[in-house]
């Protein structure tokens, strides 16, 4: 099942940024997205993605799933 609200993506960023040593960051914000990125252990950015807030439609989603699958793997919101 694919997660369906900005909380329940933000947890599976956070959990899979600490089981890869990444550093979350999030850089700019506005009313519908956010900016990630993530940080390896030399402060590298390895993954940018604009996480939605609201309006999480299944383009959206595919697109921020797609954004960072090469950090995450593949069906990495699933």
């Amino acid at each position: 099942m694919t997660l369906r609200t900005y909380q329940e993506i933000r947890s599976r960023i956070y959990t899979l940024a600490r089981e890869h040593g990444l550093r979350p960051d999030w850089i700019e914000n506005t009313r519908s997205v956010r900016l990630l990125l993530l940080y390896d252990a030399e402060q590298i950015v390895v993954g940018r993605a604009m996480v939605p807030l609201r309006d999480l439609r299944p383009e959206t989603i595919a697109a921020l799933s797609h954004a960072l699958e090469h950090v995450f793997g593949k069906d990495w919101l699933e």
